[in-house]
């Protein structure tokens, strides 16, 4: 009988498998009877790798077949993510299938973006393997290696976890905010100490995001300090984050006057 601990940890194991996953934008693709492998461009579909390839192509011819295949997915904290199963092409023309991901807030690049002579392809998930990366001595994570050896994750658990969205987005929406909106974050950063001095904040950068909170460095007359700002609610999906942050920039502004 599996134990509750069990339990638990299998389910954050799949959870932060879904993460990976949902925060991937490139996987390293092996079709090991076509003895073909290579990177893809790839996204995540509710919990499957869809990718595009040239209809004409190797891969496209593969999938039609119902080839097995596997994608290993790297994540943004030294995880390793291996999806296995056979690879097929999705029901629906191009245009379809990129308007219902479109739809759901997930965007697939194309060259100039064009999709002519281009199929859709996803791999029919069987088998999860999650690799958490090995840590330095001053606990940093490191990249994988390839001798990593992964933990098999359930399908049932891996089929019913959700991602956690903040995180897997978390470096997209890192450097959003600190390209096109550093104005806001340093009012941010002004108010989110009791003891700031409106203007005396010479620099502000983004250095974390979560779900229930975000980190920044603010740079003043002092030196260098963190600054922790602290979410009223944990967010569930990025469009969360841009009301909360206008909830929190309306809340300084009116403690300011």
């Amino acid at each position: 009988m599996t134990s509750p601990a069990h339990e638990h940890d299998m389910i954050t194991m799949a959870r932060r498998a879904r993460t990976v996953l949902a925060g991937g934008r490139t996987a390293l693709l092996t079709l090991p009877c076509e003895q073909a492998r290579g990177w893809v461009g790839m996204i995540d579909d509710g919990g499957e790798p869809v990718l595009m390839a040239s209809t004409d192509g190797r891969v496209a011819k593969a999938a039609r077949i119902g080839r097995r295949s596997w994608v290993e997915v790297p994540g943004h904290f030294g995880e390793r993510l291996i999806l296995a199963g056979p690879l097929r092409v999705v029901a629906g023309t191009t245009e379809q299938i990129l308007r219902r991901l479109a739809d759901l807030g997930r965007t697939v690049s194309t060259e100039d973006g064009v999709t002519d002579g281009l199929s859709v392809l996803a791999v029919s998930v069987d088998d999860v393997v999650l690799c958490l990366p090995t840590t330095d001595e001053d606990c940093r994570p490191r990249r994988w290696p390839t001798s990593t050896v992964g933990r098999r994750i359930d399908l049932a658990a891996y089929a019913f976890a959700e991602p956690d969205l903040i995180s897997a987005y978390a470096p997209e929406l890192i450097e959003h905010l600190n390209v096109g909106h550093a104005d806001q974050m340093r009012q941010l950063a002004r108010h989110a100490l009791p003891t700031a001095i409106a203007g005396d904040v010479a620099g502000v950068q983004v250095s974390g995001l979560d779900r229930y909170g975000i980190d920044l460095w603010r740079v003043d007359a002092a030196g260098a300090e963190q600054v922790r700002v602290t979410f009223r609610q944990p967010l569930i999906e990025p469009r969360s984050l841009g009301r909360e942050l206008r909830r929190l920039l309306d809340q300084s502004t009116n403690t300011s006057e």
